[in-house]
């Protein structure tokens, strides 16, 4: 992995030469380097395997050449990357891409200006710097012993299991899979309008399924984490996924119809990160795909919920000290007490709106001036598979840890005993706006850490992949019945995001059964009062 003096360097000599273009108006030189290492989990029971497969890595590094400049009498704006390479020639042959690209953009008002920024507050968390320091031997060593780590939670737990259950390691058909990731990322950039720094983070995820095969019963486990220390026990994970899909075993249907729901962990960061946060994103805003067009200040969901996001979150998997853009961080206030507070923008889609007042007024519903600290550029980054801030994608607009709260939060089991009758849903897969992202109407499957809820506890487990949710998220939020206080650093696969979700209680959920021709088998059960036949 290229270190950050050399990154650094680049940035600013290549600014140089930038500066030399004729008719330039303005320019960003930036530079990244990015490593993601994986130890992949494949142990099964009942047929042969390995375990930990081989551990691989991914390594990116490259510079991206951003120009506004004029020509014949109008300004054009032009990106260009070059890969695999981090000199002056690397920045040259970028600088002819992005003339060559380059295409007349009215709306475009120029790149972030160093007098606009604010004070910077937040630092970079030492703690980061260890994982950043290890070399590719120590890496492997690390994730070898993490994965390893993982196999031998989740073999204990099934020991436990398998003895009280008399049955051998073949007939249990036990299946665990899944990732340990150590991401490592590194940026510089320069500006022509006096901009001039870097950052870099660490963080280790981990995303794991387990399963019972011939019991048809799954369950799941992750986590987020910047450091390993006390608060990060990969054997804990693998140990939390076998007892998950041990938990899941005896499964039984459930019928269709709206259901009281605590929606657990992984199935929020579902709902909140994957479809609700991308309507608070000033660029779907301008573009009308939000759902909360026109309705800043308004109320938008039930008064229990808090939702923002927050690059300076002490200890966070997604902390970072500025975006990709050179802004410095900050907490992002998204929804508050149920009210449309703010969105997560980049500078160009910040300074269009700002530019374009009428246009600004139409989407937002008030004067954009008006709510200025409502729009800051905090969220400008160049994520990309999976992680990393890579050189070779253009500046968009992501969360980094988004946050879910509540004033009134409850515990866990209160909050089980306020829906007292319906469903839990762990995980849902395939989450989708199947009806346009403005219209707010989502799909997904419930696919593993599902029961139902009687008299406020958790009941019969829910087979897996046997139900369907199909509502609207705007009508679900405003449904909202509960928020615990188990917040979680939770991830979906290939996402930069980290969403700490807690558990969220919600009425009148609508579900489909899959298969539903099958209902009048025995072991269908309509659930709760709330179920109703469609």
């Amino acid at each position: 992995m290229i270190d950050a003096k050399t990154l650094q360097n680049i940035t600013q000599e290549g600014l140089k030469l930038l500066k030399k273009e004729k008719g330039l108006l303005e320019g960003v030189v930036y530079a990244s380097s990015n490593e993601r290492t994986i130890g992949r989990i494949y142990y099964t029971t009942h047929i042969p395997s390995t375990g930990l497969e081989e551990p691989k890595s991914d390594v990116d590094y490259g510079v991206n050449v951003e120009i506004w400049f004029k020509k014949n009498g109008k300004k054009l704006i032009g990106m260009g990357h070059e890969p695999n390479d981090m000199s002056i020639s690397a920045v040259k042959r970028a600088i002819v891409k992005a003339k060559r690209d380059a295409v007349e953009d009215t709306e475009f008002g120029g790149f972030l200006k160093k007098h606009e920024l604010p004070k910077m507050k937040n630092k970079t968390d030492n703690k980061k710097q260890k994982l950043l320091s290890l070399t590719s031997g120590e890496e492997t060593e690390l994730l070898v012993q993490l994965s390893w780590d993982t196999i031998a939670g989740a073999v204990d737990a099934l020991s436990a299991y398998a003895k009280e259950k008399k049955q051998t390691p073949k007939q249990l058909a036990f299946i665990l899979n899944g990732d340990n990731f150590i991401i490592k990322e590194r940026m510089a950039l320069a500006t022509t309008n006096g901009i001039v720094d870097s950052d870099e983070t660490a963080l280790v995820l981990s995303f794991l399924t387990a399963m019972l095969e011939k019991d048809n019963a799954k369950g799941s486990a992750w986590g987020a984490h910047v450091h390993i220390d006390d608060d990060f026990s990969a054997y804990d994970i693998g140990k939390h996924a076998a007892l998950a899909a041990i938990d899941e075993v005896g499964g039984i249907r459930t019928s269709s119809g709206k259901y009281n729901v605590v929606f657990g962990h992984q199935a929020i960061t579902e709902l909140f990160g994957s479809l609700l946060a991308p309507h608070m994103n000033l660029g779907m805003v301008d573009l009308g795909a939000s759902m909360f067009a026109k309705k800043y200040g308004q109320k938008v969901a039930s008064e229990l919920l808090t939702l923002y996001d927050d690059a300076t979150l002490p200890g966070g998997a997604g902390s970072k000290r500025i975006t990709c853009e050179g802004y410095p961080t900050g907490k992002t206030a998204l929804i508050d007490h149920g009210r449309l507070v703010g969105y997560m923008t980049d500078y160009r889609t910040m300074n269009k709106i700002l530019q374009n007042k009428k246009h600004g007024k139409e989407v937002l519903g008030v004067d954009p001036h008006e709510i200025r600290n409502a729009i800051n550029p905090q969220n400008g980054f160049r994520f990309a598979r999976g992680g990393g801030r890579v050189a070779a994608s253009a500046v968009g607009v992501y969360a980094t840890n988004l946050v879910i709260e509540s004033s009134q939060s409850v515990t866990p089991d209160e909050l089980l005993k306020e829906v007292r009758d319906g469903i839990f849903i762990g995980r849902l897969w395939y989450t989708y706006p199947i009806g346009g992202y403005a219209s707010g109407i989502i799909s997904g499957t419930a696919i593993a850490d599902c029961f139902t809820i009687k008299n406020g506890k958790l009941d019969q487990p829910i087979l897996p992949n046997t139900l369907r949710i199909e509502d609207n998220l705007g009508e679900m939020i405003q449904r909202i019945i509960g928020i615990a206080n188990n917040q979680l650093p939770t991830i979906n696969w290939a996402s930069d995001e980290i969403t700490h979700a807690p558990w969220v209680g919600m009425k009148d959920v609508q579900f489909y059964a899959i298969n539903e021709e099958k209902k009048k088998t025995p072991h269908i059960v309509s659930l709760s009062k709330t179920a109703k036949k469609s």
